[in-house]
């Protein structure tokens, strides 16, 4: 878990620091900054590459090396939606079949029904990095996709206990 960090803001740098200037580009997705149930674990790696740029950049910024965390939202391509975020290895047990089925559900709507208009194609980020490479002082963070904006805009002015009841009115509780 250490060793990509370390290489990351030890190693990869070296040549940026030697020179004086570079940008380090992570991706991570609006996923750390918004959950939905049943998608707990994607959401938890999400959120943690949504933290490691922040100590990274405070590393090598003094050695004229920028850090950006893209941030994509719904990426629509050719490839069919995932069925649910829940992975393979991890059995879908008879309290969670419900959600697991409704989340599955949602997820197709999503990437097939007309939200699919909120997203955008692999282009939309390859655009997004380029353009935030090509600024002399690169954005900290870029939300990529108007779903991003918008689910990032709606989950920081909802309070918990709010988005927590809109998510028990689209998702069936475990019981």
């Amino acid at each position: 878990m250490f060793g990509p960090i370390a290489s990351t803001a030890q190693m990869v740098p070296a040549a940026m620091r030697a020179q004086r200037w570079g940008k380090i580009v992570n991706i991570g997705s609006m996923g750390g900054r918004l959950t939905f149930p049943g998608g707990g674990l994607y959401h938890a790696t999400k959120s943690r590459s949504r933290r490691s740029p922040t100590p990274l950049r405070f590393e090598v910024k003094g050695f004229g090396v920028d850090v950006v965390l893209v941030e994509p939202g719904l990426i629509v391509t050719s490839s069919p939606p995932p069925p649910s975020p829940r992975p393979a290895r991890l059995p879908t047990t008879v309290p969670y079949a419900r959600v697991d089925a409704k989340v599955a559900t949602l997820t197709t709507g999503v990437y097939e029904g007309p939200m699919r208009r909120l997203g955008g194609g692999p282009d939309v980020v390859a655009k997004a990095i380029e353009k935030a490479i090509s600024r002399r002082r690169a954005p900290t963070r870029v939300p990529v996709t108007a779903s991003a904006r918008l689910s990032i805009l709606q989950r920081k002015l909802t309070p918990d206990r709010v988005w927590d009841a809109a998510m028990r009115v689209q998702f069936p509780q475990p019981k």
